[in-house]
């Protein structure tokens, strides 16, 4: 194995190692040539994941290097996958790792068209580094990905070094370099000669091609008329005459793969071979015989040429050949030919295997002379057959295909061949999670033993097989076969029905003596010249000719066989019979080869298309056989045949155009939905959906919405319009929807006949809101329907809904009486404007206005039906760019449309740019036949856009070649609409030119674009002869002198200034000018101070920046980046570009100087930010001694165009400057190609004048009722401060109500997506006056419930440091209540208040309200937190220290209690060397009433090794201590819970808090905060009903997923525990619980006690649980110290451990405990698979003593013999039952192991049941086990409990 140097890295938990492989490894989806040797011998990096239901990572490091300033790295890349033409599911990504970070700089998910495709990736690194390459293959998706020839050029550009080897995009052939036998005919026969004497192939283009018949329109290279190919029509002299064309054998190996493109067409074609000469004989590789498709077909065979000399392409003709046959593009490569959409088994058996439970095998066969194979058609091919065998039974075969993992439904095709009549059978199944479904398709006893061809619709909602099963009946030869499987998106068209619009379907022409082919045509003049499904000239019909026999003529055509499922179908098709000389059109139904029993019969010739249709009952097998009798003159056609399921509907009439708004029924919409989902009309009173229709606005109103369903098939609801009539070219459909789920989507269809077109689509989450939409429908000259097509996840809160849908502008145009000699008069006497005539629209509704175009003048006009007409791709545009034809069927979404505006069809063709434009500036061009000079040129086209507003479409006119002085035409303005738009443009040229269309990607990927229908009027002259462009430049042209404004005179004094835009002579005094106040009446005098709108100028703002990327002004226009400015939405902003590729970092832009500010002045500026921009926006000023302060700074997107910010400037009293920078930065992670776009808009200063002042305090005050009052958003961070009022939008989290009243609103942020952790918003205040002498109480009320909720602080910012001082923070859950927090504000200089708030999780909502702004201190509460002050707390004096009041310190606690900050202040007593056991600090809290109080509660921290004693007395008056509390020893760096009872007293009293030091100590020390006495009575240590708190228990922050939530069985929230707690069994009393819809499978969540101390007798844990519902988890116990923690187990020792369901009920749990060190108690909950039910916890009780059962009911003591009796009776029963325990419970541990024992020997409860071996009487009915990462019993030797857990 040879990776030169790479080193396989893969990541540990989805990593899959790159494998070295070559073109003749083995395996599915393996290249068969490298890139490097283009052979099979050559040798590549390989990667394909085996788990295909996991997500897979391959990564190659390479070496370290060292650091370089520019460099270009090559790489080829290979994508292979199930379906072809169309990118990969895999994405191969390019990182940069420097200094440990990864930083990408290039990706792309490549594409599966057999080719390698080249990458170049510019990069830099300043440091040493290393190239990582990471391929990442999703779950579900398929394929394989390969790497070849990796280059690194050091010092040089990717654009400085263009290799010349280019990719091919598809369809065109591959990139393996040339040999002597490959040859496209561009430049003539290369190395092929001809053959034969009698005739020769002919060189030709689509310009030579005259006639239906005499040669395809346009060649296979290039797409055009221009470009050549070999051709081969008319008929010959004799019959069989034979055309040769040869080329000598290269030496390629043995194996080789020929590949060509043909095209044969016509009444009459022969045959075209290919062959191999050898030395002995010419061998037959392949053929086709007859007419084809029309259009041109690859051919790729496989041949042996280790002994051949020649390859051969022969045609034939005879005497009545009517047709062409073509060749274009010949390839010969080394190895077997890649895989194609199409698995004709002729390389490999594409992955198909054998089923291993059947005795019947399947086999890769090769063809013989008389059993032919389907692909070639020739002994030469393979196909999979049913082995023959000796058994005398009956034997099943099965081929199983690869996976499929789509869920959509899927068409599968292939050809089949039968045992003439022979109970041999085949049929087609599904399998999944290995259950083989019903037949989906079954055929046996055929009357024929050729190859037929069927398809069948499959689909599966989880990953699937397709089987074709076979039966072999003993006693026959011949076996079951079948080729050529494919597969394509969406079902199958019913049998038989065929609008010929995509080809023939699976009608195939019968081969009959004498006779002729029907032939797939469009309109024209040897048929009808228009089909009837598009009733244009470029839609498509079988036509039967015969006008070229000398005698008539027979053709036939038949379909498939059809089994009716339905008694009766009906049987629908148009016919087109020229005149009475055309002949006899016939249908039949055949059973087998003698019984055809007739069904249509005629003669008649009406000379336009007519319809037929009929009622079939048929229960046998059948074929549809239409023959055509034609005569030698005129013609017969075909289209629209359709045969769907129930009879006839006599008279069936279509209406008008039916919207409807649902409010009184359906209007005739129906469901016609058949697999899981449905549409139901409803309204909004239900539990799920929108809260109100669209109509209304009332949940009154109604609208139909998808709901569940029970149907079997895998398809989405479906809601289908009435029949309505045809449809206008301005038919446009309006509908309203709501969608509101991750999931959801929702398409609209088009269906007319048997073919449906999509029309929109929709996915994602949209929002809980209506939403208008529009789509254009276009014409449809036939009747058709809408279907609106929806699905979404059941799973969760999902909706999709619609109303309101209506129809507008779709009536066909009324005739006139007479039209204006200006207007073109239609046939049906409509009137319509010259200038859409023959512009590929039926604007007259008859289509007159298309017809011959040719005598309207309108010479040069392409609807890309077939090829590229006379336009070029541009030789300038980039390997893989050149603009290629696409039809909407063969499209995904990331493609182009799923329409084409001609046909107004998904069969139709467009062109769009080449998918590989990856790179910012890259273009793509097309370019016309050069025109004359001409006057008033107009050029009409039509484009389709979406979601592709950061790229340039334009149309320009070039007049050289080089294209330096193109003239732009066009620009694309509207980027975002689903249908087709009309755009002309009118020019005139003095010289020769051509049309270019130009498309130029942008900063965003590439969205949907596309071009279709390009028409030239008939003032447009064309060169004949297509000359080139001259290439030299013309001298320009001098410019042209400005003219200079004359000065106006100035008619103020010195002292004043002039207003010199403002009407009249008005004069300000001067020293108004530039002090942030305007005085002129057009504010003249503060132009250019600083404040600037950059509508007419820049304001003297100015650029300094330092390389080519400037600041400059841009107006606003849809091709600019915003599209909008903020001023006027079309006026102009100051903008920045900086290239990723460029070594400039930084651009800046400098404000003028700056007058004198007061200290309140704030800047506010508008800002936008580019999505994909890599860098940031700041804002800084010059400060006096020459540095530069940073005010600000910014590095997330925008989301919207623009967003604001206010930022406190402060007093200045000499001028001074401020600046935007814009930053790059290369270490971030981005995407190759996006640069950094910055823009600033609206300027302006607010309270700068130097006379302002503020208003009072109280001003500031906001209930949030009517906005933020005069508090601003910080645009700083990612969130805003939303206002809301009710509950928010995700459950679980947030306030029902705002705390004003309850019905008013408040502020909060939404924790849900989009938002992400720790994603943060501001809020801040106006810039406030220094607090005074007493300060003043800043006060909010903020609600922080949920069990992911994140942090809630206060920050005080200064205006004259800018620095900012936390004062202020909570974190985490704090219960569903308001609770109120305020703070002593003291600062002495201008501040501001800062509220931030950060996101924790999904479910973190936090909410504030009511923020009060009031003069002096906060007042005081019973609580003491010593923010501002002792709180009248003293030391005592006669003790050996002093407590010491501080906030965070070093050897301290980083934070107090009380706000949780390191502002926060406590009192703390610090350790020290010099302590000395038995020293003592001492504080008593002021006199306390007697009757004042009942328990004191405090909290306190003691840390290190010799941190001594924490004793709290109650001090009577007369200075008596009696200790109430007392804690020992280190109790690690967390703050603990403390209370103690006060004991009964008739004098006050205080409260004594004394530490006691235990010797000398080099760390640690001791801390109280937040002392507390209240009225209450202390809860028993230990114990905690939560009625009114969580007691001293807690939850463990930072290690765990989820808090333990304080709830109440009334919550108005769901997922929130039970209904009734246990302490009170009612809905209003308290439990903790887990939100069991927060975090995923496996998260824990953990509740933690205070300490408690050894004790000899042991504890006993006592607690109520609840656990309810489906594989709702685990609830553990576990103890815990400060040795087994500090070893870094959070968890501890397990003690007790229960899963799964136990039912809607509040059970017991006792746990004993003995322990030898001071402990704690850990409650741990893992969440299991499902989202609902609840866990829950109350009346917890722990005592120091054992734990024992509940006390017998004694017997009553005149019953003392039978209470003997009933004792020995007892006994005995109880040591029978112990046995059996005993016994069972052995048995039970065998199954269900582990045991039950901890390290110490304590059993944990089980509570056994002697028959079911359940726990608490709950089954464990789970198979498997589930261990959270912070719990492994395979790393805990000493604790050996386990569980087996349904979670």
């Amino acid at each position: 194995m040879d990776f030169c140097g790479w080193v396989n890295s893969p990541p540990p938990e989805s990593g899959v190692d790159w494998d070295w492989l070559s073109g003749e490894s083995e395996g599915q989806m393996v290249p068969r040539r490298d890139h490097t040797t283009d052979s099979s011998l050559g040798h590549f990096a390989f990667f394909k994941p085996f788990e295909s239901n996991r997500e897979g990572v391959a990564r190659l490091e390479s070496e370290f290097m060292e650091a370089v300033d520019q460099a270009c790295l090559r790489i080829w890349h290979h994508a292979k996958g199930w379906s072809i033409n169309r990118p990969s599911a895999f994405t191969l990504t390019v990182f940069v790792n420097e200094t440990g970070k990864l930083q990408p700089v290039f990706n792309t998910s490549g594409y599966t068209n057999s080719s390698w495709i080249q990458d170049s990736v510019d990069y830099k690194a300043s440091g040493q580094h290393q190239i990582i390459l990471q391929v990442l293959r999703p779950a579900k998706g398929d394929g394989s990905f390969s790497l070849d020839d990796i280059h690194i050029m050091r010092g040089e550009s990717c654009d400085d070094n263009i290799l010349t080897t280019t990719t091919t995009i598809p369809p065109t052939t591959t990139t393996a370099p040339d040999t002597t036998m490959d040859c496209t005919f561009e430049e003539g026969l290369c190395s092929w000669t001809h053959e034969s004497d009698d005739t020769s192939w002919t060189l030709s283009n689509g310009l030579q091609a005259k006639g239906l018949w005499n040669g395809p329109l346009y060649d296979h290279t290039v797409g055009n008329n221009q470009g050549f190919f070999l051709l081969l029509n008319g008929s010959g002299s004799k019959e069989d005459e034979k055309t040769v064309i040869s080329v000598p054998v290269v030496d390629r190996g043995s194996k080789s793969c020929v590949e060509f493109w043909y095209y044969s067409l016509g009444p009459s074609v022969s045959t075209l071979n290919l062959l191999i000469q050898t030395k002995f004989s010419e061998l037959l590789v392949w053929t086709r015989q007859g007419t084809q498709n029309s259009e041109w077909m690859n051919a790729k065979v496989n041949i042996n040429i280790s002994d051949a000399f020649k390859i051969m392409i022969t045609g034939y003709k005879n005497i009545h050949s009517r047709g062409f046959m073509a060749v274009d593009d010949i390839t010969v490569r080394e190895g077997v030919c890649s895989d194609q959409s199409v698995c004709g088994f002729d390389s490999s058996s594409c992955g198909f295997e054998n089923s291993v439970d059947h005795r019947g095998r399947w086999e890769r066969r090769r063809a013989t002379k008389s059993r032919v194979d389907h692909t070639y058609g020739t002994e030469n091919g393979f196909f999979m057959a049913v082995m023959n065998s000796s058994s005398t039974q009956e034997e099943v075969a099965e081929l199983f295909s690869p996976e499929f993992k789509s869920a959509a439904e899927m068409c599968a095709r292939f050809w089949y061949r039968l045992p003439v009549n022979s109970s041999n059978a085949l049929s087609v199944h599904v399998m999944r999670a290995g259950l083989l479904g019903d037949a989906l398709w079954q055929r046996s006893r055929l009357p024929t033993s050729g190859w037929e061809v069927s398809e069948v619709t499959v689909s599966s909602p989880a990953h699937f097989f397709v089987v074709f099963r076979a039966v072999h009946v003993p006693g026959t030869s011949d076996t079951v076969e079948i080729d050529d499987f494919s597969v394509s998106e969406g079902a199958c068209n019913p049998p038989a029905t065929c609008d010929f619009e995509s080809g023939h379907c699976n009608w195939v022409n019968s081969m009959n003596e004498d006779g002729h082919d029907w032939v797939l045509v469009h309109g024209g003049p040897n048929g009808p010249p228009a089909d009837h499904t598009t009733q244009t000239s470029d839609g498509w019909f079988l036509l039967s000719s015969a006008q070229h026999q000398s005698q008539p003529s027979v053709a036939q055509v038949v379909s498939e066989w059809i089994h009716l499922r339905d008694a009766s179908s009906c049987l629908t098709f148009w016919y087109h019979m020229h005149n009475s000389d055309s002949g006899t059109l016939k249908v039949f139904s055949r059973t087998d080869s003698s019984e055809e029993a007739l069904v249509f019969h005629s003669s008649n010739s009406s000379n336009n298309w007519s319809r037929f249709s009929q009622s079939l009952e048929i229960s046998k097998p059948f074929q549809l056989l239409i023959k055509a009798e034609s005569n030698n003159q005129g013609f017969i056609a075909i289209d629209d045949v359709s045969l769907i399921p129930g009879p006839c509907r006599a008279n069936e009439t279509s209406i008008g155009f039916v919207g409807c708004s649902f409010e009184n029924g359906t209007c005739d919409w129906e469901d016609v939905s058949v697999g899981q989902f449905q549409w139901v009309r409803r309204n909004a009173t239900g539990n799920t959906g929108p809260p109100m229709d669209n109509t209304l606005g009332t949940e009154l109103g109604w609208f139909v919405a998808v709901e569940a369903d029970r149907g079997e098939e895998m398809s989405p609801a479906a809601l289908q319009s009435p029949m309505m009539q045809q449809a206008s070219s301005t038919c446009t459909l309006h509908f309203y929807y709501n969608m509101n789920g991750e999931e959801s989507e929702l398409r609209v269809l088009l269906k007319v006949g048997p073919r449906t077109t999509t029309l929109l689509w929709l996915s994602g989450n949209h929002g809980d809101a209506w939403h208008h939409s529009e789509v254009m429908v276009g014409r449809s000259p036939q009747d058709f329907t809408i279907l609106f097509e929806a699905s979404r996840n059941f799973n969760e809160p999902e909706y999709v809904a619609l109303d309101d849908i209506i129809f507008t502008n779709c009536s066909l145009p009324a005739p006139e009486s007479w039209c204006p000699d200006s207007m073109f008069k239609c046939n049906n006497r409509v009137c319509v404007d010259p200038n859409q005539v023959c512009d590929f629209s039926d604007d007259c509704g008859d289509g007159s206005d298309e017809l011959s175009c040719e005598k309207q003048g309108v010479m040069e006009r392409c609807s890309f039906e077939q090829g590229f007409c006379s336009w070029a791709n541009s030789d300038l545009n980039p390997p893989g760019a050149d603009w290629r034809l696409l039809r909407g069927q063969e499209a995904l979404s990331n493609h182009g449309p799923r329409r084409d505006h001609t046909r107004n069809s998904d069969a139709g063709h467009y062109v769009t740019p080449g998918l590989h434009l990856t790179v910012r500036k890259q273009t793509s061009e097309i370019i016309s036949k050069t025109l004359l000079p001409s006057i008033n040129c107009t050029v009409r086209f039509f484009y389709f856009s979406m979601d592709d507003a950061a790229a340039t479409l334009t149309a320009q006119s070039m007049t050289q070649m080089s294209g330096i002085n193109n003239k732009v035409l066009w620009v694309r303005r509207t980027s975002q609409s689903f249908s087709w738009q009309r755009a002309k443009v009118t020019f005139s040229t003095s010289a020769s030119s051509k049309i270019v269309f130009r498309y130029e990607l942008g900063e965003a990927p590439r969205g949907l674009v596309a071009l279709d229908d390009v028409s030239f009027s008939r003032e447009c002259v064309f060169d004949p002869e297509n000359s080139e462009l001259p290439d030299t430049t013309p001298t320009s042209a001098p410019p042209t002198p400005s003219s200079t404004p004359t000065a106006t005179i100035n008619p103020c004094q010195e002292s004043e200034f002039f207003c010199h835009h403002s009407a009249g002579n008005v004069c300000v005094p001067a020293k108004s000018r530039c002090d942030y106040h305007p005085d002129c009446p057009r504010e003249e005098d503060e132009a250019g101070c600083g404040p600037c709108t950059f509508e007419s100028d820049q304001c003297q703002w100015t650029d300094a920046s330092d390389g080519q990327s400037r600041w400059y002004r841009q107006k606003a226009s849809n091709t600019t980046d915003p599209p909008t400015d903020h001023t006027t939405e079309t006026g102009f902003y100051m903008r920045v570009n900086l290239s990723l590729g460029s070594a400039q970092k930084e651009a800046k832009l400098l404000s003028p100087p700056l007058p004198p500010s007061s200290p309140y002045c704030q800047i506010l500026f508008h800002f936008h930010i580019d999505a994909q921009s890599t860098g940031s926006l700041r804002v800084l000023m010059q400060q006096a001694e020459g540095g530069e302060a940073i005010l600000w700074s910014c590095s997330h997107n925008t989301v919207s165009h623009w967003a604001s910010e206010h930022l406190p400037v402060g007093r200045h009293q000499q001028p001074y400057k401020l600046w935007f920078s814009s930053i790059i930065k290369a270490t971030q992670e981005v995407n190759v190609g996006r640069d950094h776009v910055v823009a600033v808009d609206d300027v302006s200063f607010l309270n700068c004048e130097q006379s302002y002042q503020p208003p009072d305090l109280s001003f500031f005050s906001c209930t949030f009722e009517d906005g933020l009052c005069a508090w601003v958003q910080g645009a700083e961070e990612e969130l805003d401060w939303l206002s809301g009022s009710g509950p928010t939008e995700t459950s679980n989290t947030g306030p029902a109500g705002d705390h004003t009243t309850g019905k008013g609103k408040y502020l909060y942020i939404e924790s849900s997506h989009p938002a992400m952790k720790e994603n943060i918003a501001h809020l801040k205040s106006p810039l406030l006056p220094p607090a005074g002498d007493e300060g003043y109480c800043f006060t909010f009320w903020y609600h922080m419930f949920g069990a992911t909720v994140g942090s809630l602080r206060m920050l005080l910012k200064s205006a004259e440091t800018f620095e900012k001082t936390l004062v202020w923070q909570k974190s985490g859950d704090q219960g569903d209540e308001w609770l109120l927090a305020q703070s002593h504000v003291t600062l002495k200089n201008v501040h501001q208040v800062v509220l931030e708030a950060t996101v924790g999780g999904e479910t973190g909502d936090i909410a504030i309200d009511d923020v009060a702004f009031v003069h002096g201190p906060c007042h005081a509460s019973d609580l003491c937190d010593f923010e501002d002050g002792s709180c009248n707390w003293q030391q005592v004096p006669s003790d050996d220290f002093d407590w010491v009041r501080q906030s965070g310190y070093s050897t301290g606690p980083k934070t107090d209690h009380t706000t949780s900050t390191a502002a926060g202040h406590y009192y703390y007593l610090p350790s020290s060397t010099s302590d000395q056991n038995g020293q003592t600090a001492s504080m008593f809290s002021p006199l306390y009433p007697a009757s004042k109080g009942s328990c004191v509660m405090l909290w306190y921290y003691m840390n290190g090794e010799e941190v001594g004693t924490l004793n709290v007395y109650q001090q009577s008056e007369d200075g008596k201590n009696v200790l109430i509390f007392s804690q020992l020893g280190d109790q690690g760096r967390l703050w603990r819970f403390a209370q103690a009872s006060l004991l009964p007293r008739v004098q006050p009293y205080k409260i004594v808090v004394e530490g006691v030091k235990a010797g000398p100590a080099f760390e640690g020390g001791m801390a109280f905060d937040d002392v507390q006495l209240t009225d209450a009575q202390c809860p028993p240590h230990g114990f905690c009903d939560f009625e009114s708190s969580l007691c001293s228990w807690s939850n463990l922050g930072g290690v765990d997923q989820g808090d333990w939530l304080h709830g109440t069985g009334d919550s108005s929230n769901p997922n929130t525990g039970p209904t009734f707690d246990h302490t009170t069994n009612s809905t209003h009393g308290h439990y903790v619980y887990v939100d069991s819809s927060v975090g995923e499978w496996g998260d824990m969540s953990f509740l933690i006690s205070d300490v408690f101390q050894p004790s000899s007798r042991g504890h006993c844990l006592t607690f109520w649980y609840h656990m309810y519902g489906g594989h709702i988890g685990t609830l553990r116990v576990y103890i815990n110290d400060r040795k087994i923690h500090a070893g870094g187990n959070e968890e501890g020792l397990l003690k007790w451990i229960e899963t799964g369901n136990k039912g809607d009920q509040w059970l017991q749990a006792r746990v004993p405990i003995k322990h030898k060190d001071a402990f704690w108690f850990v409650f741990a909950y893992q969440r299991g698979m499902s989202t609902g039910g609840d866990v829950a916890l109350d009346d917890i009780t722990i005592t120091s003593d054992a734990c024992y059962p509940p006390s017998p009911i004694l017997p009553s003591d005149n019953s003392s013999l039978s209470v003997a009796l009933a004792v020995s009776l007892t006994l005995l029963a109880g040591v029978i039952i112990s046995i059996l325990l005993f016994m069972l419970n052995r048995k039970c541990k065998t199954i269900n192991q582990p045991s039950w024992m901890d390290n110490e020997g304590m059993d944990l409860p089980s509570g056994l049941d002697t028959f079911n071996c359940t726990t608490n009487g709950t089954e464990h009915d789970s198979d498997f086990s589930f261990y959270n990462k912070l719990y492994d019993p395979s790393t805990q030797p000493e604790n050996t409990a386990e569980a087996s857990s349904d979670a």
